[in-house]
């Protein structure tokens, strides 16, 4: 595997999964609020959207030139 394709990995997958399952282990047993939520549901909607950043950061830095993939249309 390349250092590229580490990275690429790692932006999209690792950094998702360890902040959802830190989140779940630290959130577990909290009774706080954020915005009327327990603060453990409000950690996984706000995860929804930083994976999506996190899979659009990974393919704009390391896949939108990639002159290997082609699309078919």
């Amino acid at each position: 595997m390349t250092r590229r394709t580490a990275l690429n990995v790692f932006i999209g997958l690792v950094i998702p999964f360890v902040g959802i399952v830190s989140g779940i282990l630290v959130f577990r047993n909290s009774e706080q609020f954020v915005l009327g939520f327990p603060i453990l549901y409000f950690w996984m909607f706000l995860w929804f959207v930083l994976t999506s950043i996190c899979i659009s950061l990974s393919w704009f830095f390391f896949d939108s030139k990639d002159p290997e993939i082609e699309w078919e249309e």
